[in-house]
């Protein structure tokens, strides 16, 4: 028998023996057990030092790519490495015994031997749910680290929290009563614990859930808005002038807990004003477009629009949809015309008179005033007026001292947004009968019309004291004297351009009487047309009143009528009035005119008369006669002294339904054409 044909037995003892010694040579002796587990992994980065990421695990490096089972290379391998001595029956009793056996036993083949969990994570879907109502059931599990629901050996305290959202807490139960929890406990055995969650902010949150020694986890969840409940409005309260445009009105509707919240099908929004407020809306921002409805369109949470106001105040704006209660803002409209009083002081020159609202533009602004006492002179007496600063008049008279009374001043401005515009102006006398004040050039004189006041000195309201004001030409106005003017003369000019109003004007012929009429003119509806006039006046160094003061009346829509005199039957003539300058200004559509013949007989101080109702914050009150101390003269039957606070009346409204004229002194009789005149901003 040959030495390989010879059998060989081993003892009982050699076997374990040769299998100690197989498995020293295989083994590195400092081997942790890693790598024998499967983790998981996307890239190589993720795996520790010495492996490499291969089919989704972390494989050590050098590591065959088809697996390291070890089944087929244990088979091959063992025949050699049984030694010399193992004969030639070593090799196939080997081989197939070594293979089967030593592929389980070379390598890891469960890859999950790790079953203590190392984290928790959701496993139940990221939950949308609407705002105010409870989520469905929340899942948080205990893992090991390959993804194995891993029971905990102890009882473990799960804390819960959120981020990006304060408004959601967890609940216990599933329909979240009872008190909220940031906690939850797993039990002991237990791999997973159910939370429920609620919110009422409609955004994004993110759910967090941790506990002692495994690694947290966090899911994203979503709030949606709860069908709308309300409306409100977005943008502020809006501050605008009369007749402006105001800036986007945003309306929004909210679900119950304040989100945002868009409507299913398009719904219209009912726009309403409070009580007087005289609002008009509007889909565009130029306020073209009106509307009485804003419309949310299907999908959408939010609509806007715009509105006007002709009233001066703070009022209301309502907007409602069916089925919601009313929503309300506060909106201030700024007047169209502002009014106030303030008075020259005793022995003062002047006195600046606060305007409150300030104006937004002294170059669309007008301003109107009367003033009036029981002084006799004119350098006391006459008081000119100008808009000095956006929130000031300032009104003074040529002499002043402690002698000098007080005066009382009402005035009133005007401003509009569109169509006016103002140039305020002064001028002073050279000793010359003619004054030409320079002027930016008008457009169009049909359109353009006159404001005057002035001061001067002097002890008797002579000839050098009237004068009349004139546009001819569109780059200058002519103030004219019937004699050489007062060198302390100072007159306020206000020229006053207006789109859509219609001037007529002229020069009448002297009146020596007492009544000139003016005939043949041009029909202009008296509904809408105001007259303003000044005159001269050939009068000397004799004191005397009536027959130097005047009284212009609109008698119908195509004549005019000049009076003095007031009724007094001799006396009042004495002075020649040399010319009358006369503005008939037709408003149209800008604003709506009443007329009244106001009398005030001796010893009475002031009357109130009844007029149709106007709107007081666009409305002006004022004498035909103009130049003395403002838009305040009339005709007056006092003949015994020149005190022309006689014939100067205050005009003010005390309702809508009520003027008041009143004067400084009362010796006489007076009559004024007193004009009411509502603008259209």
């Amino acid at each position: 028998m040959s030495r390989f044909s010879r059998p060989r037995t081993l003892s009982g003892l050699a076997w374990p023996i040769l299998a100690l010694l197989f498995s020293l040579q295989a083994c590195d002796c400092g081997t942790t057990g890693v790598d024998l587990r499967r983790f998981p992994c996307t890239q190589d980065d993720e795996c520790a030092s010495g492996f490499l990421c291969r089919a989704g695990e972390c494989r050590p490096e050098g590591e065959p790519v088809d697996g390291p089972d070890g089944g087929p290379d244990a088979g091959p391998d063992a025949g050699p490495d049984a030694g010399p001595d193992a004969g030639p029956d070593a090799g196939p009793d080997a081989g197939p015994d070594a293979g089967p056996d030593a592929g389980p036993d070379a390598g890891p083949t469960d890859g999950g031997t790790n079953t203590k969990p190392s984290r928790l994570t959701f496993t139940s879907p990221a939950r949308t749910v609407e705002a105010g109502k409870c989520s469905g059931a929340v899942v948080i599990q205990a893992q090991t680290s390959t993804g194995s629901a891993a029971p905990v050996e102890a009882s473990t305290t799960i804390a819960l929290s959120t981020q990006f959202n304060s408004t959601v807490a967890f609940y216990s139960t599933a329909a979240c009563t009872g008190f909220p929890t940031s906690f939850r406990t797993m039990a002991a055995g237990s791999s997973s614990v159910t939370v429920y969650f609620r919110g009422t902010a409609a955004q994004a949150v993110r759910l967090l859930a941790a506990a002692s020694g495994l690694f947290p986890a966090f899911q994203d969840a979503t709030i949606t808005p709860a069908p709308p409940a309300s409306l409100a409005f977005l943008t502020p309260s809006r501050t605008l002038p009369a007749g402006g445009c105001s800036a986007r009105v945003e309306l929004e509707s909210r679900d119950a807990y304040g989100n945002p919240s868009p409507f299913s099908s398009q719904t219209a929004a009912v726009l309403e004003e409070a009580d007087g407020a005289g609002f008009t809306f509007f889909s565009n921002a130029g306020c073209t477009s009106q509307i009485s409805q804003a419309v949310f369109s299907a999908g959408e949470a939010r609509t806007s629009f715009y509105f006007k106001g002709r009233t001066g105040g703070t009022f209301n704006l309502f907007a409602t949809a069916s089925g919601f209660s009313a929503v309300a803002q506060s909106e201030t409209i700024l007047p169209a015309v502002r009014t106030g009083t303030c008075t020259l002081p005793l022995g003062g020159g002047s006195v600046t008179c606060p305007i409150s609202p300030p104006q937004r533009d002294m170059s669309r602004t007008m301003m109107l005033f009367q003033a009036s006492s029981d002084d006799n002179d004119p350098d006391s007496s006459s008081v000119r007026c100008a808009l000095t600063a956006l929130n000031a008049i300032t009104c003074t008279r040529n002499d002043f001292g402690a002698d000098e009374v007080p005066i009382n001043i009402v005035w009133q401005t005007a401003e509009l947004v569109s169509g006016l515009k103002v140039q305020h102006l002064q001028a002073t006398c050279a000793g010359a009968p003619l004054i030409e004040v320079p002027i930016q050039p008008v457009s169009s004189l049909q359109s353009t019309f006159l404001l005057v006041s002035s001061e001067q000195n002097g002890n008797t309201f002579g000839a050098d004291a009237f004068y009349t004001a004139s546009i001819q030409s569109l780059d200058h106005v002519d103030l004219e004297f019937s004699t050489g003017c007062d060198s302390d003369l100072v007159v306020s000019l206000q020229v006053v351009e207006l789109e859509g109003a219609s001037v007529t004007r002229g020069m009448s012929p002297p009146l020596s009487g007492t009544t000139r009429t003016v005939s043949g003119l041009a029909s202009s509806p008296l509904e809408s047309t105001a007259l303003l006039f000044t005159y001269q006046s050939s009068a000397g160094a004799i004191d005397g009143l009536c027959d130097r003061v005047v009284r212009g009346e609109l008698t119908s829509s195509n004549s005019i009528t000049f009076s003095r005199g007031a009724g007094a039957t001799t006396g009042c003539t004495d002075e020649l009035i040399n010319a009358i300058s006369w503005e008939r200004i037709n408003f149209g559509a800008r604003a709506q005119a009443q007329h009244f013949q106001v009398e005030l007989a001796p010893g009475t101080m002031t009357t109130s008369v009844n007029i149709e109702t106007v709107d007081p914050t666009r409305t002006l009150v004022f004498a035909s006669g103009q130049a003395q101390s403002g838009q305040a003269g009339g005709e007056s039957s006092y003949m015994d002294d020149d005190i022309i606070g006689e014939s100067l009346g205050w005009h003010a409204l005390t309702s809508p339904t009520t003027l008041i004229v009143a004067r400084g002194s009362a010796s006489g009789t007076t009559r004024w054409f007193s004009t009411v005149l509502q603008l259209e901003p």
